[in-house]
């Protein structure tokens, strides 16, 4: 009985225990890294290189993170723009052109 108790069932123990604290440490590190995101902010982009029927530039809104890239339709065409962070004059944001037309 006690060789039993020596060779088995002290070292399930043990490995049980062990097992349990570092499963225990490892919900508690990823819990605690885990950070809110960042609220969702409306911005007005000026999409670069294109005009409207009256000469206008173009806009564009969205919750889009900067560094997103959109697809819009101008005239018959689809165009992609990259959405910067860089901000413009007019208080909008640049969206630069993917494909050149």
């Amino acid at each position: 009985m006690f060789a039993l108790f020596d060779k088995f069932l002290i070292p399930t123990a043990v490995g049980l225990v062990v097992t349990g604290i570092v499963a225990t440490v490892g919900w508690l590190y990823r819990r605690r890294r885990t950070t809110l995101t960042p609220a969702r902010v409306l911005r007005r982009f000026s999409l670069l290189g294109t005009t409207g029927a009256d000469g206008s530039p173009l806009y564009y809104e969205t919750t889009l993170a900067p560094g997103s890239v959109i697809t819009r339709r101008i005239g018959s065409l689809s165009q992609r723009f990259e959405l910067t962070d860089a901000p413009i004059g007019d208080g909008t944001y640049a969206a630069e052109p993917l494909d050149h037309l």
